[in-house]
């Protein structure tokens, strides 16, 4: 038990004997103990009960509190939830938006082709390739043109190489011993465009006279030319970013950045027939 200090009844006694004092100076009456001591008595009580009541406030606030913690938290998750349903939301719009417009490709094209997906991808220092989750029960063969429809327009992104009964594999473009016969949509100069080995690397072309340097501008547009290759004419491969005339050779060395972006690419269409895919879009 906790014991009362010295200061404390000391401070008891004299406002007991002041109060006695007081009333006896006054004449208002005979000192009594017994009553001081019910005054001093109540006013304790007073105190006391003051003091309970602080403390059951207290004990209320701290449970108000816990209450509306507990309230918080709930608030917290609820929120992180529509979050997550907010961020898978506009996922399914993006991927909407895509389907939308290889659906709008498709619609567009004059032969017959394949939609396919790009389930797998594998680079090397020597192989690139992409696996697609359509094969030869899909009307799929070796040698097939593959293109992807990026931002309103299409372009060449490879070839199929394996074919198995429900996926294949493409040799894109970019692929070290890829070569495409192409010429520059403008001034129809032709030459030979060589993959860099890597989707990071730009395209090569070869082959392109030193006189032509003058016809040739930043971002001419490169297509294929259809000569000697298994290709469809007039599709577009890249832009041109860079033209050097290098020491002692007859011809041209054309940097191209490719249209097609590899690293994101999802989805693909395979010529399963026909030579020609005219889909109306401006390539200028």
């Amino acid at each position: 038990m906790k014991r009362v200090s010295w200061p404390v009844i000391t401070s008891i006694l004299l406002v007991v004997v002041g109060l006695g004092t007081a009333s006896i100076s006054m004449g208002q009456t005979v000192f009594r103990p017994d009553r001081y001591a019910r005054s001093v008595v109540a006013g304790a009580q007073r105190v006391l009960a003051g003091i309970g009541r602080g403390v059951t406030v207290s004990f209320q606030s701290v449970r108000e509190l816990r209450e509306l913690r507990r309230e918080y938290e709930a608030l917290l998750t609820e929120l992180e939830e529509y979050r997550t349903l907010e961020g898978r939301l506009q996922q399914l719009e993006s991927e909407n938006q895509r389907l939308r417009e290889q659906l709008g490709f498709a619609a567009q094209t004059t032969s017959p082709a394949v939609a396919a997906r790009v389930i797998a991808r594998e680079g090397s220092q020597y192989f690139a390739s992409f696996t697609i989750n359509r094969g030869a029960r899909h009307g799929l063969e070796r040698g097939q043109t593959v293109l992807a429809f990026v931002e309103g327009r299409e372009s060449l992104a490879g070839r199929v190489e394996t074919v198995s009964g429900g996926t294949a594999i493409v040799v894109p473009v970019f692929a070290a011993g890829s070569y495409v016969a192409a010429r520059l949509e403008r001034s129809r100069q032709e030459g030979l465009v060589k993959g860099g080995g890597s989707r990071f690397e730009p395209l090569l072309m070869s082959y392109v006279p030193r006189g032509a340097r003058d016809q040739i501008q930043y971002q001419d547009l490169v297509v294929t030319s259809g000569l000697n290759s298994i290709f469809p004419p007039d599709l577009p491969l890249g832009r041109v970013v860079r033209v050097d005339a290098l020491a002692f050779e007859p011809s041209l060395e054309i940097t191209i950045e490719p249209l097609v972006d590899f690293s994101r690419l999802e989805y693909v269409f395979v010529l399963t027939s026909g030579q020609t895919v005219r889909t109306g879009e401006s390539r200028s």
